[in-house]
């Protein structure tokens, strides 16, 4: 009764080590796009990191049964780091993805804000325009009447008047033109800043897909060296005892 207790509490372990490890491949490098994803993820792994703490000091506890114990406690130690490793990497991912998100929605507010900052801008230089030119003309129609000029000169005056005030929208127009162009030339830069942090991201997932390769082909290689040495070992204390 005894022995299947231990053996069922094994299976148990061992059932959570192969939880532990399909975390990390359930969130390969570059699947984590979405804020809601990586708020999700960052979540989910700190709860990975305590079920993780718990079923390695349960391995760790156990390896006092075994007949080479610090050689079962150092496989444990390993074990552990390379599955922390793991949910360190998508953990931090998570948290770069949330990083160049809100980097990018800072800069489409920012072009936003320039573009309407442009809009008020113009439409303010359009009514204090109006509001001079009404001033000007009921100045000039006084003036006229007050001096009693001939109806040739007021021609004239209205003429000089339109004139200025074509030259005057001509500026202004110029002036809202420029206006434009500046509250467009600040949202294609943000938009550029914008991209650039998405090729960096982009580029920065690319890397950790290597190095998440590379650490398989170490943790292969590891636990492949940790299995000889364990049946070199066996196969050592067999030869010892048959010596016996």
């Amino acid at each position: 009764m005894h022995m299947r207790l231990f053996i069922l509490a094994v299976l148990v372990l061992l059932t959570g080590h192969a939880r532990a490890e399909d975390f990390a491949t359930r969130f390969p490098a570059g699947s984590i796009t979405t804020r809601e994803q990586a708020d999700a993820v960052i979540k989910e792994a700190r709860q990975e990191e305590e079920r993780q703490r718990k079923l390695f000091d349960a391995r760790d506890a156990e390896c006092y049964r075994a007949i080479l114990v610090n050689d079962c406690r150092e496989k444990v130690r390993r074990e552990r780091e390379l599955a922390r490793r793991e949910v360190q990497r998508v953990e931090l991912e998570a948290k770069d993805t949330k990083r160049r998100l809100d980097q990018e929605d800072l800069a489409r507010r920012r072009a936003e804000e320039d573009k309407q900052r442009a809009a008020e801008d113009a439409a303010r230089a359009g009514k204090e325009a109006a509001s001079r030119r009404q001033a000007e003309q009921r100045g000039a129609e006084a003036s006229a009447k007050s001096s009693g000029k001939s109806s040739e000169e007021a021609a004239q005056n209205r003429a000089e008047y339109e004139r200025k005030q074509q030259e005057h929208a001509a500026r202004l127009a110029k002036e809202q033109q420029e206006a434009a162009k500046r509250a467009q030339n600040a949202a294609e830069y943000q938009q550029k800043q914008a991209d650039a942090a998405k090729r960096a991201a982009d580029a920065e997932a690319e890397r950790k897909k290597r190095e998440a390769r590379r650490l398989e082909r170490k943790q292969t290689l590891e636990k492949k060296e940790a299995e000889r040495e364990a049946l070199r070992k066996r196969a050592e204390e067999a030869a010892a005892s048959a010596t016996r």
